[in-house]
């Protein structure tokens, strides 16, 4: 067996343990209520439990129109702060950059659990538990770190030589950037977007806690399923999958630049 083939092999394993679960869930999904703790691997399927969750359940379907609101506001936020700040930590000397930069890099290591209190009582006083604006706020804030940490590879490996031609050619400084820098370092751009709208979109935490039922996100929504009389298996599985097949449509259409994205700040 050549190297190739064993690679293939074993990237094949490693797929199939991690597809298992998935596996799993959707079997449950397309379950009879008497049939989901059976033992019977053939029980007939059904489309009952799809059906509730998406046309029963308003609490999940508005979870999941606030969910798309909550990703993409909070993308788009930590991405204006994220992209100037990796520039001027990839471009410029100042006075305690060093300390910034390790700022950052601690942000990514503080364990939300240890936040939740004060930011509850945070937004407590300010007005903005159960908002859909205060949750694009947060992760906006918690994604900025992960942006600045990305893109300062990418920013780096841009030869600063263009952007010096260009301000010799009479282009402003924000305008090399626009012009040169942010076109070449797009593809990191556009990886870094899709991992933080992944990282808004899943996270539960703060969603359960910050948010109540006007802007409750899918993954908070999908814990109603889970009640201290029973768990709603059925319900649950489908909601659980309708939940991640957003994020795995999108991660299919831009497979492509996500890996040439993620791989273009490593080679110079």
């Amino acid at each position: 067996m050549t190297a190739r083939r064993f690679v293939a092999a074993v990237g094949a394993l490693v797929a199939a343990i991690f597809l298992v679960p998935v596996a799993w869930i959707a079997s449950l999904s397309i379950r009879q209520p008497a049939d989901v703790l059976s033992q019977r691997l053939l029980a007939p399927p059904t489309l009952d439990n799809y059906r509730a969750v998406l046309t029963d359940d308003a609490a999940f379907t508005a979870g999941l129109a606030n969910s798309a609101v909550v990703a993409l506001g909070s993308t788009a936020l930590a991405l204006a702060c994220g992209v100037p700040a990796a520039h001027a930590l990839a471009r410029m000397r100042f006075r305690g950059r060093r300390g910034f930069w390790q700022f950052v890099l601690s942000t990514r290591m503080a364990p939300p659990a240890a936040l939740v209190i004060p930011m509850y009582v945070l937004y407590f006083r300010l007005g903005l538990l159960d908002t859909r604006f205060g949750l694009v706020l947060l992760y906006g804030a918690m994604n900025t770190s992960l942006v600045v940490w990305m893109l300062r590879g990418f920013f780096e490996e841009v030869p600063v030589e263009l952007e010096e031609a260009a301000l010799v050619d009479g282009t402003s400084r924000i305008g090399a950037f626009f012009r040169i820098t942010l076109p070449l370092a797009a593809p990191g751009v556009g990886a870094t977007a899709v991992l933080a709208l992944v990282a808004s979109w899943n996270e539960f935490l703060f969603a359960t806690l910050l948010a109540g039922g006007e802007s409750r996100t899918a993954p908070a929504a999908i814990a109603q399923y889970v009640t201290f009389r029973a768990v709603v298996w059925g319900k649950l599985a489908a909601a659980s999958l309708l939940t991640a097949l957003p994020i795995v449509i999108l991660v299919l259409l831009v497979q492509r630049h996500l890996v040439r994205g993620l791989t273009g700040g490593a080679v110079r």
